[in-house]
């Protein structure tokens, strides 16, 4: 434990320390600033970040935990409930996935379940209030934990069950598991249980998982292998504190203030602070153009139909990226011809057919390999995640170059794309991949601190390897890269309902299962 000091522009005091237990989450989804800031609630940023409310459910769980209340502590029955909570704005996507949510809950936990598990009114919050501040400065501890909270009547079992979209697409770490351990061992308001429990519950599939399943004194004995330690970690955040700028940018009450975001006004060439803020990549950019709808579905992180989104032409086209991000990370010599026959990356399904073509993909791309031009590791950065702000639009903006490298003059900005077809089609490249826009006028401006003098599309085709270059001051091509995100980006920030608009990409929208809108043929989807 050491003293902890709040970074400049931060005000208040760490007399309270609050955590809750999805903090503790995976770590390249956080930033330990945040953390450590956000766990002591009486902290406030100098300069505000002012948030303008979105018109539709912000949270598309909140609605699923809100109906379970309604039906465990008010006694009403599930229809009733799931009418009463989707009567609120919310997309009809977040309504449709409420009510499967619901509906697939009540019928793995049916009333009359085992062991006679009664609903615990409130959720247990583990607490530790000290006689005098500790180096932190802290003299009050909360610990509390998101879940759907159960008890025996005589108090001897407590169950926890932690929501999760899918059952396999969370994983809790072993500090998440450890420290909600505490938490139902030695959490009031009632006294200490005998037995502890933790499951994970799938909301689209209906099922859970036991993670932990034991007695108090092994819950705090877990606590004291796996969460003791990861907690401290948390709450202090390192010295020097480590900030991991990213989407939660986005609703960070502390980023006006924050030393690593940087700042780039005009950006996305629109000036409008009015509207909600939010995160924007060229993957919104893509989604929004094609169906607003499947831009929200996927922007509120809702179950995708896995043979859509690993359909194969998409699982091969991953595959051969995974497979580069590798080879380029561990580079010491550029790509060759030399593809072993079983080059397909651990996780990766692909049919005789596609494994033989990503092969000779990656042939291809030996030829263009930007390896060739680089001097050492220190020339490459492999899919680094980039983020900036543009104050202008109060808006974060994320991408995620598949490759910088620098050639001994200047860095280059490389996209890889892979095609099983040999047209080249007419559409403009700025329009058809809008991070290649992005990538444009964030290396035409030299403040935006990059230092990248070209932007590159490698696209692997069978017959071979096309490289296209783009001047980001060539005057014509900025111009188009300004108004492909001008007006993409505007419609996106302008939108306040992402209405559907059904067609025939129905049939490949991935989150069509919950667009009642969605175009059916012959009653197929």
């Amino acid at each position: 434990m050491t003293q902890w000091h709040p970074p400049a522009g931060v005000s208040g005091d760490s007399g309270l320390i609050k955590v809750s237990v999805g903090m503790l989450g995976p770590a390249r989804y956080r930033c330990p600033a945040r953390d450590a800031l956000n766990a002591r609630p009486r902290y406030r940023a100098d300069t505000p970040v002012l948030r303008k409310p979105e018109k539709l459910e912000s949270f598309a769980n909140g609605p699923f935990m809100d109906a379970l209340d309604l039906i465990e502590h008010q006694g009403l029955g599930t229809e009733d409930a799931l009418r009463k909570v989707t009567q609120r704005p919310m997309h009809d996507s977040v309504r449709r996935w409420t009510e499967h949510a619901v509906t697939r809950y009540r019928k793995a936990f049916p009333p009359d379940g085992e062991e006679g598990l009664l609903p615990s009114r409130g959720r247990w919050v583990y607490q530790s209030v000290l006689s005098r501040p500790d180096p932190r400065g802290a003299r009050q501890y909360r610990i509390t934990v998101w879940g759907r909270c159960y008890r025996t009547p005589d108090e001897s079992l407590r169950e926890v069950r932690l929501p999760s979209n899918r059952l396999d697409g969370r994983v809790r770490t072993d500090a998440e598991i450890a420290v909600a351990a505490l938490v139902l061992a030695s959490g009031g308001p009632e006294g200490p249980p005998e037995h502890i429990r933790i499951r994970q519950f799938g909301m689209l599939e209906g099922r859970s998982a036991t993670l932990f399943d034991g007695s108090r004194r092994a819950a705090l004995d877990l606590y004291a292998v796996a969460g003791r330690a990861a907690l401290t970690q948390l709450v202090d955040a390192g010295e020097p504190i480590v900030y991991r700028p990213g989407s939660s940018c986005a609703d960070c009450p502390f980023s006006a203030i924050c030393p690593e975001l940087p700042r780039t006004p005009g950006l996305l060439g629109v000036r409008n602070r009015k509207r909600p803020r939010r995160s924007w990549s060229a993957t919104s950019a893509r989604n929004h153009a094609v169906c607003p709808a499947k831009d929200y579905g996927r922007r509120q992180r809702l179950p995708v139909a896995q043979d859509v989104e690993r359909g194969p032409a998409a699982e091969r086209g991953r595959a051969v990226h995974r497979y580069l991000e590798r080879r380029h990370d561990e580079a010491v010599e550029p790509c060759d011809t030399r593809i072993p026959e079983d080059w397909v990356p651990p996780g990766f399904d692909l049919t005789p057919e596609d494994q033989a073509l990503g092969l000779l993909l990656l042939r291809h791309h030996s030829v263009v390999c930007p390896v060739h031009l680089t001097h050492d590791r220190s020339d490459l950065r492999v899919e680094p995640d980039l983020v900036y702000e543009d104050p202008d639009a109060d808006t974060v903006v994320l991408a995620k170059p598949d490759l910088l490298y620098h050639d001994g003059h200047t860095w280059v900005w490389r996209e890889v794309k892979t095609s099983a077809s040999g047209r080249r089609g007419t559409r403009p490249w700025l329009e058809r991949y809008p991070q290649l826009a992005i990538a444009t006028l964030l290396a035409a401006h030299d403040e935006y601190g990059l230092g990248i003098g070209r932007v590159e599309l490698e696209i692997l085709r069978p017959a071979g390897a096309d490289l296209y270059t783009l001047d980001p001051l060539t005057p014509a091509i900025r111009r188009q890269a300004e108004t492909v995100i001008s007006e993409s980006f505007g419609r996106w920030q302008d939108d306040d309902h992402f209405l559907p608009t059904p067609g025939r990409h129905c049939g490949d929208c991935e989150t069509a299962r919950w667009c009642p809108a969605r175009e059916t043929t012959g009653g197929a989807e």
